[in-house]
C-alpha cells in the first residue's frame, strides 16, 4: 500500500501571490484616486503628488506584478509536477497569475507589432546580405 504524499505549500503560496498581487493593485488605485483627486498631498502640491504616484507608483506597481506573477506561475506548476494532492489551489493560482500577467504580454506584444508595422524592410534585409 502506497503511503499518502504529503502536501507542499508550493499551490499555496502560487494562489496567495496571485491575491497579494490584486490587493496591491487596488491599494494602488485607491491611493491614485485619492492623490489626483486632491484629497491627499501630504505637504505637497497635488500635481506632483499624482505625477509620483502615477510614475514612480505604477513603474513599482509593474515590477511587483512581473516578478510575483512569475513566481507565482513557476511555484504553480511545480506543485503540479509534484502530484500535489492540493491541486486544486495551483490550478486556481496558475489561472489567476496568467490573468495578472496576461496584460502584459498583450502590452509587449503589440509593442512589437507597432515596431514591425512602422519598419521599411527593403531597407533593412539588404544590410544583412554580404
Amino acid at each position: 500500500m502506497q503511503s499518502p504524499e504529503k502536501p507542499t505549500r508550493l499551490g499555496t503560496i502560487s494562489f496567495i501571490l496571485a491575491i497579494i498581487i490584486a490587493v496591491l493593485w487596488c491599494i494602488y488605485f485607491i491611493l491614485f484616486a485619492a492623490m489626483t483627486e486632491g484629497g491627499l498631498t501630504f505637504g505637497t502640491d497635488s500635481e506632483t503628488a499624482g505625477y509620483a504616484i502615477v510614475l514612480g507608483g505604477g513603474t513599482v506597481m509593474v515590477v511587483l506584478t512581473v516578478l510575483l506573477t512569475l513566481a507565482g506561475i513557476i511555484l504553480g506548476i511545480m506543485a503540479l509536477r509534484k502530484q500535489d494532492p492540493k491541486r486544486g489551489l495551483a490550478i486556481a493560482g496558475l489561472v489567476l497569475n496568467f490573468l495578472c500577467f496576461a496584460p502584459y504580454c498583450l502590452f509587449f506584444l503589440l509593442i512589437m507589432l507597432g515596431g514591425l508595422s512602422a519598419m521599411d524592410f527593403s531597407k533593412f534585409i539588404p544590410s544583412f546580405a554580404p
